[in-house]
């Protein structure tokens, strides 16, 4: 017969493979795996068909999977809160009815919240795709007291073109300006002081 207490025996060998190495091979694997999928794969455009098309639109955000999973979230836990509040119902009423109808609401609330967030996400990428690309933007000027101005880009001087060109060069004699003329002071009239 056996004695007691029973004898048992464990012993413990580190193995640095599992503990330290293989660890570091996954985090290789992972890093590599992931770069040659975008490299190879999604930073490429959609010419796929089929299931390999949703798998690249997938992978370049351009379907939203989250939707569908927050609603049927949200079903399962409306199920969970009304099938609680029901067994809830028979030892606690007045606490089964308010989580029956605070949890529903709650709930609600919440993932409204959380579907809006993507539904605005989605909009703000169709308001983007219908406007296109935007047109260069003008650089903005400096505000007065700014400090000094960036220097304008140097442009090629631009000879002018004469509108009229004529048969034989002509020299023209510099204009002298012309004197203005001497104004007369116009008297006041009635009612108004000079």
């Amino acid at each position: 017969m056996y004695s007691y207490p029973y004898s048992y025996t464990h012993t413990y060998t580190y193995t640095p493979f599992f503990s330290f190495i293989l660890p570091i091979i996954a985090a290789i694997v992972v890093i590599a795996g992931g770069l040659a999928l975008y490299f190879l794969f999604a930073r490429k455009a959609n010419h796929f068909q089929g299931m390999i098309a949703k798998l690249h639109d997938a992978l370049n955000f351009r379907t939203f999977y989250t939707e569908k999973i927050i609603r049927a979230l949200y079903c399962i836990t409306v199920v969970g809160i009304v099938v609680y509040s029901v067994i809830l119902l028979f030892s606690q009423f007045f606490t089964a009815l308010l989580l029956f109808v605070l949890g529903n609401l709650t709930a609600r609330v919440v993932y409204e919240y959380a579907l809006l967030l993507l539904v605005l996400c989605r909009n703000t990428q169709e308001i983007n795709r219908k406007m296109g690309p935007l047109p260069e933007e003008q650089p903005i000027p400096p505000a007065p007291g700014a400090g000094p101005a960036p220097a304008a880009p140097q442009q090629s001087p631009v000879t002018p073109v004469n509108p009229q060109p004529s048969a034989s060069p002509q020299t023209h004699a510099p204009v002298p300006p012309q004197e203005a003329a001497p104004q007369t002071p116009v008297p006041p009239q009635d009612g108004q002081q000079p």
